[in-house]
């Protein structure tokens, strides 16, 4: 922690003496996780690594200089908005304004650079779990309003951290995850591994090594976290994923081994974030387009056949829906050149290889660029591919009903009224 005068766990005479990754370290985890109620599985539990993403810059000197450019950028937003046509504004601008305004609106709604909410429409915004428990905590710090409770691992923050609360480093504690019945499904999970408010804070304290992982109390799988400050997701479940569809769900992650902390015993998490699928739809009305002809959105169902796109060899071919999901949502209404859709901004759109959404993502295992007026994106014209040109982006300020298909049995791109998107 940012203090080693209060609310320390007493020290562990037996992991004070003999380190975890001993002989002896290592049997003494196990009798340990034994007493605490882990169960041991019949057969080996698939391992699973993680994807590595972002890593924080977390000095003061960069939040220094993101607090300067949010200040600008917010200038140069009122000097775009005061043009009526996007193009003709970008051209009134100097190469230092360009450079800022590349980076994004994304990266300037954010409150610091600790901050790693979502930008726009996420999986959050149907998805997540409902509560969020832990099997001990750290003693909070009242005179410095420190919290080190379980819900501080999903509240967007590298600022806070859940901390495990027992003696020593914390093995067989937990953090548990209730997902409602019926909620979106989960596909994956990124993990910030440590307390990181700051570089040493981060070094002072250890970090997670494996977790075990269970789904409403049985085995699933261990996550091989490594000791770095980066994202690091890992993906659990193919598509749809995993999903409560009779009972709410409980996903549970367990400490079985620790990175050693270069000054304490305290074992911390700071970010435990969720992806999966059932989140990104189209309007209800959106025409899908099948063999015989086309089918609101709404009403596709599974086992109905529509027509998709195979983007190795051009050829479009029919292929069985094996999922759908729906709900609400804001959308936006993009204008190809007449042909309008209503779609959520993480949607991709797809041309030639590379894939396009309103808010450029990856929440489709994919990374999107940005989807601007003038983008070319692959349609369906008369049985033939051609290409067709965004005109406008409008976006809606009430949220709506919204439809999708999640799960094809081949391809992952289909066409609503005639526009060549991917299945979530």
């Amino acid at each position: 922690m940012n203090t080693a005068s209060v609310n320390r766990k007493t020290t562990d005479v037996t992991s004070a003496s003999i380190r975890p990754d001993s002989a002896a370290g290592k049997f003494l985890l196990a009798a340990t996780a034994l007493l605490l109620g882990a169960s041991t599985p019949t057969s080996p539990l698939k391992e699973i690594s993680p994807v590595i993403g972002d890593t924080p810059i977390i000095s003061s000197v960069a939040e220094s200089q993101f607090q300067t450019e949010k200040k600008q950028f917010k200038e140069l937003s009122e000097i775009m908005a005061s043009y009526s046509n996007y193009e003709t504004a970008k051209q009134q601008l100097n190469e230092q304004q360009l450079a800022l305004l590349e980076k994004g609106e994304a990266r300037y709604t954010k409150t610091d650079l600790w901050d790693i909410s979502p930008y726009g429409c996420s999986w959050y915004c149907g998805g997540g779990p409902s509560k969020i428990t832990a099997s001990s905590e750290l003693s909070p710090i009242q005179d410095q309003k420190l919290s080190y409770a379980a819900p501080q691992a999903h509240d967007w923050s590298l600022k806070t951290a859940w901390v495990e609360g027992v003696a020593g480093y914390g093995i067989g504690e937990y953090l548990n995850y209730k997902f409602d019945k019926n909620s979106p499904p989960v596909t994956a999970v990124s993990i910030y591994n440590g307390y990181l408010k700051s570089e040493q804070i981060w070094r002072n304290n250890a970090r997670v090594k494996q977790l075990k992982m269970y789904v409403n109390n049985v085995p699933y799988a261990i996550l091989n976290l490594q000791d770095i400050m980066s994202r690091q997701t890992f993906q659990l479940a193919p598509k749809p994923g995993l999903q409560g569809k009779d009972a709410d769900m409980y996903i549970k992650f367990e400490i079985l081994s620790v990175y050693e902390g270069d000054k304490f015993e305290d074992t911390a998490i700071s970010e435990m974030e969720f992806d999966g699928t059932g989140v990104h739809c189209f309007a209800k009305g959106t025409p899908v387009t099948t063999p015989h002809g086309t089918k609101p959105i709404e009403q596709i169902c599974i086992g109905d056949t529509v027509l998709t796109l195979n983007s190795a060899t051009n050829a479009i071919e029919a292929a069985t829906v094996q999922a759908t999901a729906s709900r609400k949502h804001y959308l936006y209404e993009l204008d190809f050149d007449g042909i309008k859709v209503r779609a959520t901004d993480t949607h991709p759109f797809f041309y030639n290889g590379t894939f396009y959404s309103v808010v450029a993502n990856n929440d489709y295992g994919v990374q999107t660029k940005a989807l601007t007026v003038g983008q070319k994106i692959l349609c369906l014209k008369d049985g033939v591919v051609d290409a067709t040109v965004l005109k406008a982006v409008v976006k809606s300020e009430t949220s709506e009903d919204a439809f999708t298909i999640t799960a094809l049995d081949r391809n992952n791109l289909f066409f609503v009224n005639g526009i060549c998107v991917m299945a979530e």
